[in-house]
């Protein structure tokens, strides 16, 4: 997740302002991934990166299956979450900057990265640099939010809140669920949604696609995601 700081007020783009709740938010909406990834082709073993980790589930998932896990993310308060909620032998956190991560002399055998790169300010440049840290015979899994329109208006997300209500008391009763309508609906969050510049699905297979040739991709409902493997 990139975060941008601009002077002394809160950016929308960024969580850091309410990391505890924008977690809390994820405990509800958590979809482990290994299982498709897995039916994908993607072999378990080695050193796997998580670029945007955000406060660490994914990394706690993919110490089930690598023998060491980076995961990064410029926001620190989601990393110090991440730290203190999900730790792990096998999985280190660090605030850093994507074009400052260092996959050293072997690079990773999983570079992986999941709704976050509709931040970045140049996706290409950000491809390309996750594209060099797979090592030889390794993965890119690059999975991220598309739609339509590049930014979808407020009241798309309040109709959708709206609308997930029913199902949300379902699944967690009525505490939960009006939490969590509050949650997508209050102001820091839908601040945060339109500062997001999301692809169109055919546009996100052209984008990706360039930069990874001969990649395999996944329709994963509002998400899209890329697998691809290095020759070696």
């Amino acid at each position: 997740m990139v975060v941008h700081n601009v002077g002394n007020g809160a950016d929308p783009q960024s969580f850091d302002s309410f990391a505890l709740e924008y977690d809390r938010f994820c405990d509800f909406e958590d979809h482990p991934v290994w299982g498709w990834v897995a039916d994908a082709g993607v072999r378990p073993g080695g050193r796997a990166l998580d670029a945007g980790c955000g406060s660490g589930r994914r990394c706690r998932e993919l110490a089930d299956h690598y023998d060491e896990v980076l995961g990064v993310d410029l926001s620190a308060p989601l990393i110090r979450l991440a730290r203190a909620r999900r730790p792990h032998p096998r999985v280190r956190y660090e605030v850093a900057d994507l074009a400052d991560v260092d996959g050293g002399a072997e690079g990773f055998d999983l570079v992986f990265s999941s709704t976050t790169l509709h931040h970045v300010p140049d996706l290409d440049d950000a491809l390309r640099k996750l594209k060099s840290l797979v090592r030889p015979g390794g993965f890119a899994v690059l999975v991220d939010n598309v739609a339509d329109r590049p930014t979808p208006p407020a009241h798309v997300y309040r109709v959708g809140a709206l609308l997930s209500l029913p199902r949300d008391v379902r699944a967690h009763g009525w505490r939960d669920a009006a939490w969590l309508f509050r949650f997508r609906t209050g102001g820091p969050w839908l601040a945060h949604l339109l500062t997001d510049r999301y692809l169109s699905r055919p546009e996100f297979e052209r984008r990706y696609g360039s930069i990874f040739p001969g990649a395999s991709f996944v329709d994963r409902g509002f998400a899209h995601a890329l697998v691809w493997r290095r020759d070696g």
